[in-house]
């Protein structure tokens, strides 16, 4: 108990002594010189001359700001050693103790939590994008959603410190899926609305694999704060305790390598060790939440829906089916509007596995040999080829599994018996839907008829196919 105490001193005080201290504005300042530097090598427009004037100027500054970072970062350090005279054999001791895995891991969770706690700065849920995020809150970012093996170690801690007390859950899973702006996030809301169902949030973000030692650390989510419209300009709107796509962190943290390629996304047949886990992940977030029954939206699960409609035959999953023109259209927009993102929302993109559109667009690439949809992204063709791909493959899915339902969008906005109907098939009680409305046909040209008419021909069965009316 002493060592977790002088510990938990340890970390607070050495979090806090690198909040007061400026070496984040040298960090900055080395960032930006090599930049600049960069920028400089590569120009065309600068002569060699000036080239060579230039760029010892700033490796001056880098090498400046390099020593001044380093002095601020061990003065920081200071306080984490003078607590090892306390430690019974000394600084030594204590050092090689802190080193071990579990106390090593604590101590940054710990840190982190605090940095997070007493982290300056305006109000996150009134702004947007990558200006949403402070320099600590992309640090942060990057280290638990960056690296695979950071965010696999916070979830072993997780599991270890909470899974005996999760609780069993009293239902099937409900997952949402489908090819993005379907109509799956406004689905995935409604029934969050519900109540009946826990879900992972933006407050458990971004240690998404240890959601209830990220609420402990953190004490995020106990109170929504202030809503905002979300970076899509659809108006959807969000604050902490909005439910969103997370839980494909699990997915590309422990198996990433086996289906994400430069190219595009693979199919992915996850064995039976990372399906428990991902079960163990579900039980987390129940007992995180409080509730009994999981919930989420993942557009990825597309890639591995076979394998876990048929691994979990308790769990629904419920894909939208919107007209293609219109869902090719809505995703061409999306595209062209998450092209112009900053490099760190590019990041936080490809952290959640989230390549539908944008810079950092990846296909599905579901069929054997298959390669990336023929043409332009910036073109409504690339994306009707990329519908009919994707809704051929959810076809012959749901012809093999039985917890597969299409959902047609537009009845079920239009029609509450569909709504009704759902809720008896997912068995719960809900009032009618708060956000589910329908949507009016944007006129939609320029398309390859022959495209079209193959398009809207897969549409029109698997509407047939839908199990509700």
């Amino acid at each position: 108990m002493w060592f977790w105490l002088l510990l938990l001193a340890a970390a607070i005080a050495t979090s806090e002594s690198l909040l007061r201290l400026p070496w984040w504005g040298q960090f900055g300042l080395m960032r930006a010189s090599a930049r600049k530097s960069m920028r400089i090598l590569r120009s065309a427009r600068i002569s060699d001359h000036w080239k060579e004037r230039a760029l010892p100027a700033y490796a001056r500054v880098m090498a400046r700001a390099s020593v001044i970072f380093l002095l601020l970062l061990s003065l920081g350090l200071v306080p984490m050693l003078a607590l090892g005279l306390l430690f019974p054999g000394g600084v030594s001791v204590w050092t090689a103790a802190l080193m071990q895995p579990l106390p090593l891991a604590a101590l940054c969770a710990v840190s982190l939590g605090w940095l997070v706690w007493r982290r300056p700065g305006a109000n996150r849920a009134a702004r947007s994008g990558s200006d949403a995020y402070s320099p600590l809150d992309k640090a942060l970012h990057r280290l638990a959603l960056g690296s695979p093996t950071i965010a696999a170690m916070s979830h072993d801690i997780e599991r270890a410190a909470f899974l005996r007390s999760a609780p069993q859950p009293a239902g099937g899973p409900v997952i949402v899926t489908g090819l993005a702006r379907a109509g799956t996030t406004i689905l995935m809301r409604e029934l969050h609305g519900t109540g009946v169902f826990g879900s992972l949030t933006y407050a458990d973000m971004p240690f998404v694999l240890a959601p209830n030692l990220w609420a402990a650390l953190s004490g995020r989510g106990r109170r929504p704060g202030p809503r905002r419209e979300r970076e899509h300009g659809d108006g959807i709107e969000v604050d902490s305790q909005s439910p969103e796509a997370l839980d494909e962190v699990y997915w590309r943290s422990l198996d990433g390598d086996a289906y994400i390629r430069p190219e595009g996304l693979l199919p992915h047949f996850p064995d039976s060790a990372l399906i428990d886990g991902y079960r163990d992940l579900m039980r987390l977030v129940l007992r995180r939440t409080g509730k009994r029954r999981y919930l989420s939206k993942n557009n990825n699960m597309i890639l591995r829906l076979r394998t876990l409609a048929l691994a979990m035959p308790d769990a629904c999953f419920l894909i939208p089916l919107r007209d293609p023109l219109q869902h090719a259209q809505s995703l061409l927009d999306q595209h062209r509007r998450f092209k112009r993102s900053d490099p760190f929302t590019q990041d936080y993109m490809t952290w959640l596995g989230h390549h539908e559109f944008g810079a950092t667009h990846r296909p599905f690439l579901l069929a054997e040999g298959q390669g990336a949809p023929g043409g332009n992204p910036d073109s409504l063709d690339y994306w009707l080829r990329l519908w009919i791909a994707v809704h051929l493959h959810l076809e012959s899915i749901a012809a093999d599994v039985s917890n597969v339902l299409f959902l047609p969008s537009a009845r079920l906005a239009a029609d509450p018996v569909v709504w009704h109907r759902l809720a008896q098939r997912l068995d719960i009680a809900t009032p009618a839907p708060q956000e589910i409305r329908p949507i009016p046909p944007r006129p939609v040209t320029g398309q390859d008829p022959t495209l079209t008419a193959q398009a809207f021909g897969v549409y029109q069965r698997l509407e047939q196919q839908a199990a509700l009316p």
